[in-house]
């Protein structure tokens, strides 16, 4: 397990144009973020986009296996079907630590030296993230292992582009503070709710790779 998470982790940073790609993409965020100085563009950043950043490490992976066959070879490892899935899972679980730390730093920095926010309701939005980032990784890695690389793609922009919308529609219908200010009951189901879908993600997630390399 550990040689497949290495080499998923040379895929995402050691080809050149998928560190660019993470360089830029990440650069731009953390720059936006930073100027966000209103409420709803603080919410946006560090309790939407940056959350499901971590979503993105078996995009570059799954290209690279596909276009090497390399999954083929796997399976004559000594290692199991189950331990090849969750050594994706893994590393996606180490993006999503990443991400949220992120997150969490450039909450702290809106807190204490920006004063967009108070640290309960920066401390609100960073759980909500949490939940926010499983529930991504769950969906994008469960569209890439059932639709391959190219399907898998257009599913990942097409659950971007819906976590976006939802949070749009949330913030213009029930005005941002909602999330602000939500109890804390609410953000233990956000966070349990996440837990169970990335739970159902790998289990059907296995099944699949089973089936296709049985």
């Amino acid at each position: 397990m550990k040689g497949i998470i290495l080499k998923d982790l040379y895929d995402n940073f050691c080809i050149p144009k998928n560190a660019a790609s993470y360089i830029f993409g990440g650069g731009i965020a953390i720059l936006f973020s930073l100027l966000a100085r209103n409420h709803f563009q603080y919410v946006l950043f560090v309790g939407v986009i940056f959350p499901m950043l971590g979503g993105c490490a078996v995009e570059a992976s799954t290209e690279q296996d596909e276009t090497a066959n390399i999954n083929k070879l796997l399976i004559t490892f000594p290692v199991t079907k189950t331990e090849i899935v969750l050594s994706k899972y893994l590393l996606g679980f180490g993006f999503l630590a990443a991400t949220n730390i992120l997150s969490l730093t450039l909450a702290f920095v809106h807190v204490f030296l920006f004063h967009t926010l108070t640290l309960s309701e920066a401390l609100h939005i960073f759980g909500l993230g949490v939940g926010v980032s499983l529930a991504f990784l769950a969906a994008s890695y469960l569209g890439y292992f059932l639709l391959g690389k190219r399907w898998g793609t257009i599913f990942f922009i097409s659950v971007t582009l819906l976590f976006g919308a939802l949070y749009g529609t949330a913030s213009s219908m029930l005005g941002v503070d909602i999330f602000l200010s939500c109890d804390i009951w609410v953000i233990l189901v956000c966070l349990l709710i996440g837990a169970i879908l990335t739970g159902l993600s790998f289990a059907i997630s296995t099944k699949v790779f089973k089936r296709r390399y049985s």
